[in-house]
């Protein structure tokens, strides 16, 4: 141990230290702490005066000194206590070397002659070891707290959950509020508080925010306040789940429960208002036909008859948003749906927005669920109006396209070709750079009361119909929502009929499942051309309500691999949770098997390599699909 003065320079160290240091007392005191420890050695230069730097009260730094000539490793410990510009204390430790570093032969060295100590040794590795394959195992992050909040230990997959390496939170204590979201902050340290002072474990869910990508997720903590006997608060024990799944799932069946009773009311609110304006309807027509054209009743009569009309036939289309289910796909003309949709908003859109469709001179057929199309088309006419609160121009465009232009902040999947495109356009403030990567994330939001699943739900639901949304913007200028969809073709009912997907005749439908590329777009072609339906995905956030949903009936499912990939294998392994009895192709890109993990080959039913044969490949699928 070492008293140092402000500067760094020793004032008094103990014997321990001097003798270690092989140092006199007049050899130590007056000079630098520092620049004698880093006479030990080289490579210690830039940690020590990175560390020496620091403004924490306490720090800790971890040291490894290489004996010259046998290469044995000494661990060290150096901490330190700093105590603004009086000075600082320093305490130097030997400590146990990391796990890995530990070989049989260190320890026998020392304790082969004392069976009890070496024992005792040995149990604690093992106790180690298990703990250290826990930790990196377990599906959640566990934790140890001081009062302060910084974090003792934790377990290393933190990092993964909100951005911040495992050894940044044990030596910065202000991470945690730095993650925890702002709108939960507040309540959270109330409940910290409470529990303190009851020395109650406290178990609650509240949101954190990833450092780098901005993406928020939900979090279920069981907290355990550690207290001495004189109340004296000593730390916290902490566990976290990531429950965003469930979250958005109790969310999404919440607003469903509230979505069917207020479908209900409003249908029959709607039928009976209709009734009244078609009697006003009719009975104004009654009068405006027995009256004179110069009666001072008849421009009166006639504006009474004109608007009950235009009532009536606005809330014939409000129930016509009420029939049909979610599920039910048909064919459609965009261009129609863009038109019904864009007079229904205009009527509840401020004034200050001025609303301007734009469809082609043909029409656009697709198949789709028009139900949730118009879901997600008026959500987001809804969100533009909300980016010009001083008014604005708002824009539905539908396009044909031939070829795929580039597509700038995409998520889906490029649909077949030809595709047809749905802009929505505003003039209004636009959408930051930096949470472009983050919009179409669950539960992100930049409103005050917003869910944050309005562009996640549209972005599923364009998944769905085989298609893409992206999105253009500038700062100040406006944006510009992009829907992509594949034209039909006029077969794809064929995938639905009964025994389609059992019967060698009919069209099977495969899940094909990998990075959103070339190689995946070609890959979807040529199975189309083969006789075979396919849905793509390439978040695996959506793989779950894809498989659950009653839309589809799946023959099979095929993974691509391609180098350099890791999402494979969470791949496979959601698809075996999800459906167990699901038949799994691997299809190789640009890759060999020695390139893919061993459990990932001998987790599925085929593997299909790069160099096969189209031929090779349709019959290894067709004889796994039975």
């Amino acid at each position: 141990m070492a008293i140092l003065d402000s500067a760094g320079r020793v004032l008094e160290a103990n014997e321990a230290l001097r003798n270690w240091l092989e140092r006199t007392p007049s050899q130590l005191t007056g000079h630098s702490f520092w620049e004698t420890m880093e006479g030990l050695a080289a490579e210690w230069k830039e940690l020590l005066a990175e560390f020496r730097e620091g403004k924490e009260p306490f720090s800790t730094l971890n040291l490894k000194l290489v004996a010259p000539g046998t290469g044995t490793s000494h661990s060290l410990v150096l901490e330190v206590a700093r105590n603004g510009v009086a000075g600082s204390f320093a305490r130097l430790n030997s400590t146990l070397p990391p796990l890995a570093e530990l070989a049989e032969g260190v320890w026998d060295e020392h304790l082969g002659n004392d069976s009890a100590r070496r024992e005792m040794f040995m149990r604690l590795l093992r106790a180690e070891a298990q703990l250290d394959r826990l930790m990196r195992r377990w599906p959640c992050v566990v934790f140890s707290q001081r009062p302060d909040f910084s974090v003792q230990f934790v377990s290393p997959n933190i990092e993964e959950l909100t951005g911040i390496s495992a050894a940044d939170w044990s030596s910065q204590p202000r991470r945690f509020w730095e993650v925890v979201h702002e709108l939960d902050a507040g309540e959270l340290q109330q409940q910290f508080k409470r529990a303190w002072q009851a020395g109650a474990d406290v178990m609650n869910t509240y949101r954190i925010r990833h450092a780098h990508t901005g993406h928020v997720a939900y979090v279920l903590e069981h907290r355990h306040p550690t207290v001495s006997q004189s109340g004296l608060l000593l730390g916290y024990e902490v566990v976290w789940l990531d429950v965003t799944r469930q979250t958005i799932a109790e969310r999404r069946l919440s607003s469903a429960a509230w979505k069917e009773t207020l479908g209900v009311l409003t249908l029959g609110m709607a039928h009976d208002f209709r009734n009244i304006m078609a009697g006003i309807h009719s009975l104004s027509e009654s009068f405006v036909s027995q009256v004179d054209g110069k009666h001072p009743f008849r421009e009166g009569l006639t504006l009474i008859q004109r608007n009950s009309m235009q009532a009536s036939q606005l809330v014939q289309r409000m129930i016509n948003l009420h029939l049909g289910q979610i599920g039910e796909r048909s064919y459609q003309d965009l261009n129609e749906l863009v038109r019904d949709l864009a007079e229904l908003v205009g009527k509840i859109l401020p004034r200050r927005v001025r609303v301007d469709t734009k469809p082609t001179l043909v029409s656009l057929p697709v198949y789709a669920d028009v139900v949730e199309l118009r879901q997600v088309v008026i959500n987001l006419l809804l969100n533009a109006a909300d980016a010009m609160p001083q008014g604005g121009e708002l824009t539905l465009r539908t396009s044909r396209h031939e070829e795929l232009p580039e597509l700038k902040n995409m998520k889906g999947v490029a649909p077949r070709l030809p595709c047809v495109c749905l802009t929505i356009q505003d003039t209004g403030c636009g959408i930051k750079e930096r949470y472009l990567g983050s919009i179409f994330d669950p539960f992100f939001t930049t409103k005050a009361k917003g869910s944050g699943l309005g562009l996640y739900n549209a972005r599923l639901a364009i998944e769905k119909h085989q298609g893409a949304i992206s999105v253009e913007t500038q700062e100040g200028k406006g944006t510009s929502f992009h829907l992509w969809l594949p034209e039909t073709d006029f077969t794809e009912p064929a995938q639905s009929e009964p025994g389609a997907s059992q019967s060698g005749a009919g069209r099977r439908t495969i899940l094909l499942l990998g990075q959103a590329g070339e190689m995946l777009d070609k890959t979807a072609e040529f199975l189309r051309s083969h006789n075979y339906h396919i849905v793509m995905a390439t978040a695996q956030d959506s793989l779950p309500e894809l498989l659950q949903s009653g839309d589809y009936q799946f023959a099979g499912v095929m993974l691509m691999a391609e180098p350099n990939d890791p999402a494979p294998g969470s791949w496979l392994e959601e698809l075996r949770q999800q459906r167990k009895g699901l038949k799994v192709a691997l299809k190789l890109a640009g890759c060999s098997p020695d390139d893919v993990d061993s459990g990932l080959a001998g987790g599925v039913d085929l593997v299909l390599n790069s160099d096969s044969s189209e031929a090779d490949i349709l019959s290894k699928l067709e004889s796994l699909l039975g």
